[in-house]
């Protein structure tokens, strides 16, 4: 096991990682906040055969991290070398409206913290200053009409615009993935009609979200991921369209056709 400490004193930045070992190896990578549980700023499993170089992009952080990095086959594994170098994040010139900017300190910051704490069971309020923007946390997210508990990491509000959360879900989430949950409710209803299209439109919510999350320098892997993981469990037509066109726009984002690199 390699643990490492890092001051990453609230900075933005990329961090180049290379692992060299001896033939075929499975490693996971965590960068998580120091001493928090449920803290994950990169969550990665990564194979190695001798040699590899990969990054994790930190468009935000916390005081202090640690970066740990364990073989999946034998834990007490020594026999390997960590390498780190610190870069400047990759970040996109994006337009954001008012709502936009006003709502994603809200959304960072619930996103950070929400992890290691616990909400009561009638839910807690995180609010912007002028009360606008709202989420509420809830142990589990329950079904209005029976009151069991629902699988659904987050829902909004159409009239009220009120996301609620799901800490059991949450919990299992980075804060990459927490983001990108949050970016599409939010833009649901703050976005969609905006371009004309219904508050109810998934895709529409799916493209605005990775607009404003790969804007800010977020990982691509983490959206995928969350993305893949809600489809896998409904494989529709509807679904299996709406990866389609998810993996599409990333693509268009990284040739820099919606946005150019600062």
């Amino acid at each position: 096991m390699f643990v490492k400490h890092i001051e990453s004193s609230n900075q933005k930045f990329a961090m180049y990682i290379t692992i060299k070992c001896n033939g075929n190896r499975s490693f996971r990578c965590v960068a998580s906040e120091y001493g928090r549980i449920n803290s994950s700023y990169a969550d990665r499993k990564i194979k190695v055969n001798g040699v590899r170089l990969f990054y994790f992009s930190f468009p935000v952080t916390t005081k202090a991290m640690t970066l740990t990095v364990i073989n999946l086959q034998n834990k007490e594994d020594k026999d390997f070398t960590v390498d780190i170098e610190y870069r400047p994040l990759k970040e996109y010139q994006v337009w954001l409206d008012e709502d936009s900017r006003d709502f994603i300190p809200l959304a960072l910051r619930f996103s950070q913290e929400c992890g290691f704490k616990n909400p009561p069971l009638e839910g807690k309020k995180y609010s912007t200053k002028d009360g606008k923007f709202n989420i509420k946390y809830f142990p589990v997210i329950k079904d209005y009409m029976s009151g069991m508990p629902l699988t659904t990491p987050a829902r909004i509000g159409h009239s009220s615009g009120i996301i609620e959360t799901s800490k059991s879900r949450f919990d299992c989430y980075t804060i990459p993935m927490r983001m990108i949950i949050l970016l599409h409710e939010f833009s649901h209803k703050y976005r969609n009609p905006k371009i004309g299209l219904p508050i109810s439109n998934e895709t529409g919510a799916d493209i605005n979200a990775l607009y404003i999350y790969l804007g800010m320098g977020f990982s691509k892997i983490d959206a995928i991921y969350v993305f893949a993981n809600v489809f896998l469990k409904a494989q529709t037509q509807e679904n299996i369209e709406r990866m389609r066109k998810i993996m599409d726009y990333i693509q268009r984002f990284e040739n820099q056709e919606d946005a150019v690199i600062k």
